[in-house]
């Protein structure tokens, strides 16, 4: 992949900063912890007026090129946004969005412009398994939209396409989630002729799990800091400091893999499919294996509602579910290496 220069980097950090600042202010962890009467809140999610905040901050035209009314990045600077989103756990409707308005941008200039001014909103469905025509809809109320990724094919229906909704209990419940059943005959609005949609997709998740990874790692660290056990802190003993040691080698990986696959995408580089599915493995391992590290770390509180822990491995275990590229990661990854199936 092309190599950075400074200007590029200063760049990706202002985006960074900006986003992380965002999120701190408007949508941080804490808003996930129960009140003293052990209830949580139900304003969780992102509201009308946050959501046409972050369009007007451009977060969904990132991608989008200059003349179309985007910014003309190219994915890596999606990454470095659903990063920060997984950082927080926030909806995972950011990241379907930005995969649509790439995908309004080919033919809907109409649908463009209502993404990107955050009229518009665009939440995932992913299919049961294969062949069915059942669907899991991922915080998708109040969505207009829904985006399937099935291998590496984007399809983008109206929400209307999706009939007998009816609501089930989500492991992550900082997320709603529904079961729906896709129309008989109903048509996408937009569909893909190649993957690079799909290849988005799956970027944005891993990005999103990497996140989730750095995120158990920083809250492990500045536990360990100021938890006391003997008269000193836990981080002064040996196991602790191996466990977050472990815990910043598995961040470190999941980062080098999840970008150099968004730049190998973003270089039109030939392996950028493997690269791709690489990422989704390495980055789904290292936000599972941290956030179950966390809870460790924090001990007997770390399994409480009032411990932002637990929160990772939920979302970890969601984004892992999600993306419908499960198979697609494991033909690719073997057909690459000359394993046959």
């Amino acid at each position: 992949p092309p190599a950075q220069d400074d200007g590029e980097r200063d760049v990706e950090q202002q985006i960074i900063d900006g986003v992380a600042g965002f999120l701190a202010k408007e949508l941080p962890l804490a808003r996930l912890r129960p009140g003293p009467d052990g209830e949580r809140s139900a304003d969780i999610g992102i509201s009308a007026e946050q959501w046409h905040e972050i369009a007007g901050l451009g977060w969904f035209g990132l991608g989008i090129p200059e003349e179309r009314g985007g910014a003309g990045f190219t994915v890596v600077a999606e990454m470095l946004v659903v990063r920060e989103v997984g950082r927080y756990a926030v909806s995972p409707s950011i990241s379907a969005t930005i995969a649509a308005a790439c995908l309004a941008a080919r033919a809907d200039s109409e649908l463009l412009a209502g993404l990107l001014a955050g009229e518009r909103r665009v939440a995932f469905a992913s299919r049961l398994c294969a062949g069915s025509d059942e669907y899991h809809l991922v915080d998708a109320r109040g969505a207009d939209h829904l985006l399937v990724v099935d291998g590496m094919q984007a399809q983008l229906y109206g929400a209307a396409a999706f009939g007998e909704v009816r609501p089930v209990i989500s492991l992550d419940d900082a997320v709603t989630l529904e079961r729906a059943r896709l129309t008989a005959g109903a048509r996408p609005l937009l569909q893909e002729a190649d993957s690079d949609i799909g290849h988005r997709a799956s970027l944005h998740n891993s990005a999103q799990l990497l996140g989730v990874a750095e995120g158990a790692l920083t809250l492990s660290v500045e536990y360990a800091k100021v938890r006391e056990q003997f008269g000193q802190a836990i981080g002064s003993f040996q196991t602790i400091k191996h466990r977050c040691a472990d815990m910043a080698v598995m961040a470190e990986a999941a980062y080098a893999q999840a970008f150099f696959a968004g730049l190998s995408q973003a270089g039109g580089q030939r392996d950028a499919a493997y690269q791709i599915a690489a990422a989704k493995v390495i980055c789904a391992e290292a936000a599972l294996a941290n956030a179950r590290s966390g809870i460790q770390i924090h001990g007997g509180i770390g399994f409480t509602a009032e411990c932002d822990a637990h929160v990772f491995l939920k979302r970890a275990h969601l984004l892992g579910q999600m993306g419908g590229e499960r198979r697609w990661v494991r033909e690719t990854l073997l057909s690459k290496t000359g394993v046959v199936a």
